[in-house]
């Protein structure tokens, strides 16, 4: 499995930094982040159903 960056982190600290340049950087990483992911909100819920599904067969 690939590392996954901490996109609410690497958010966070840009905006603290209050460099433009760096908040720019990070904004359009995580944008293509988030178009490369697709639902990833709804990719977790499946995950966590089929994850329940099995420990209900056991």
């Amino acid at each position: 499995m690939g590392v996954i960056m901490p996109y609410g982190v690497a958010i966070r600290e840009a905006i603290a930094s209050n460099d433009l340049t760096k908040m720019e950087a990070i904004a359009e990483q995580a944008k293509k982040t988030i178009k490369d992911q697709g639902d990833l909100g709804t990719a977790l819920l499946e995950l966590l159903d089929a994850i329940e599904a099995l420990k209900n067969k056991k």
